[in-house]
């Protein structure tokens, strides 16, 4: 059987009642509140929030990012570092303001006031968020889902057809509820096993690249990271307080059961993260094919990591993107951060085109007709109409991964 790498972002699990990222951050509001009121502390991630959407908003850029929790958790952990005092902050504060504070914050008093409070605050944040995917993660929930029989059919014919391999970027269960044999990285006793991961020649993986609900602290200040197969059972989350692992630069990260935020490099440094990205540098060069569901290209390793391998020389893997659009514009003519970090990462620059046509699709015309774009020199092609949707023309796609059909297959 041929290889099938899989990249799932957090639009494959909306179908199954998992929250979208502008959910998350609502949610990221209101616990951010909760935590200023508990403190009484400035809330710094809506001070943080509100910095962030001024900067971008400030630009005269067609293309520009957006604000999101994990943009302003990851400056969080910036402006820690920043405020920290010598020799551990960052040093170019010596030249911008050796003595001020973030405009519009107030700290305690102390030379370590600023960083442990937002530090604090980002730690609160990731726990709230790992007990939250925990509570909506219960498997009679997911299976009750409108879209579960679409998302389990989808990986019950990627398996048989296909070796799959799966890298998560999700923090819930909906794939191993569909697919409960894969292979987690973990033993059956919970204990992670980096060994299995590395010797591992099989496929039939599925790797929670930046963290899962089942993921658990062995204890409230534990370093190493188990599998708790029983959700309702005793998690630890991650050390309150000042973080005291300190990765490149001098930059400190609180220690917990899941990653989110910028300066991800870093955060990937500790087990199981950095197992789970040397699998994904090595399985996607080993891949016949790749499909990505639902990802909105935002991690800029994940993106490289796909980059480096298409832009080799020789035959390149066929690629295939199902995501849900809101843009109308087609590949030829989008202008937005989406688009254009696909046109990096798959190194598919241009050539987007409804096979049979012409002339560049209108993407409401294209979902509708079940068509998809494809960009036959890269051997890239996208669905537009949703994840769990594509199930609709699987008998169409899964040849074309497969290699025995040309694009012709792809014509709605």
């Amino acid at each position: 059987m041929k290889k099938l790498l899989v990249i799932l972002g957090a639009g494959s699990s909306i179908p199954v009642g998992m929250p979208s990222v502008a959910a998350i951050d609502s949610l990221m509001a209101g616990w951010s509140d909760e935590w200023a009121r508990e403190q009484r502390l400035d809330n710094y991630y809506s001070k943080t929030w509100d910095a962030v959407a001024s900067y971008y908003g400030a630009s005269t850029a067609s293309i520009r990012p957006t604000p999101n929790f994990e943009k302003v958790l990851g400056e969080m952990i910036g402006l820690a570092h920043w405020m920290e005092p010598s020799p551990f902050g960052h040093a170019l504060r010596q030249l911008i303001s050796p003595d001020g504070q973030p405009l519009g914050m107030s700290f305690g008093s102390g030379p370590y006031a600023a960083t442990v409070s937002v530090t604090d605050q980002v730690t609160y944040l990731l726990k709230k968020l790992a007990e939250h995917m925990r509570a909506q993660c219960d498997s009679a929930r997911i299976t009750a889902e409108g879209g579960f029989p679409q998302y389990k059919a989808l990986f019950d014919r990627l398996r048989a057809t296909f070796d799959v391999g799966a890298f998560n970027l999700n923090y819930d269960t909906a794939l191993l509820t569909a697919w409960p044999e894969a292979f987690a990285g973990f033993s059956r006793d919970g204990v992670f096993a980096p060994n299995a991961i590395h010797q591992r020649t099989e496929w039939g993986f599925a790797y929670h690249l930046h963290g899962s609900v089942h993921h658990s602290l062995v204890h409230p200040f534990g370093d190493d990271v188990f599998w708790q197969e029983d959700l309702s059972g005793t998690f630890f989350d991650g050390h309150q307080g000042n973080a005291t692992d300190r990765r490149s630069d001098n930059r400190s990260f609180p220690k917990t059961s899941l990653i989110a935020g910028g300066f991800k490099l870093d955060q990937l440094l500790v087990e199981p993260f950095q197992s789970f990205y040397a699998a994904l540098i090595r399985r996607v060069y080993e891949a016949d094919a790749i499909l990505i569901g639902g990802y909105g290209f935002g991690d800029v390793h994940v993106n490289r990591a796909l980059l480096n391998r298409m832009r080799q020389p020789g035959e390149r893997p066929p690629a295939l993107i199902l995501t849900y659009s809101r843009n109308a514009d087609p590949m030829e003519f989008r202008d937005d951060e989406w688009g254009r970090n696909v046109n990096i990462s798959l190194h598919a620059p241009t050539g987007f085109h409804e096979p049979g046509h012409a002339s560049p699709p209108h993407i409401d015309e294209l979902v509708a007709r079940g068509g998809f774009e494809v960009s036959s020199v890269h051997k890239v092609a996208i669905w537009h109409g949703g994840f769990v949707e594509a199930v609709r023309r699987i008998d169409a796609w899964i040849p074309w991964l497969e290699g025995i059909v040309d694009d012709n297959a792809l014509k709605s």
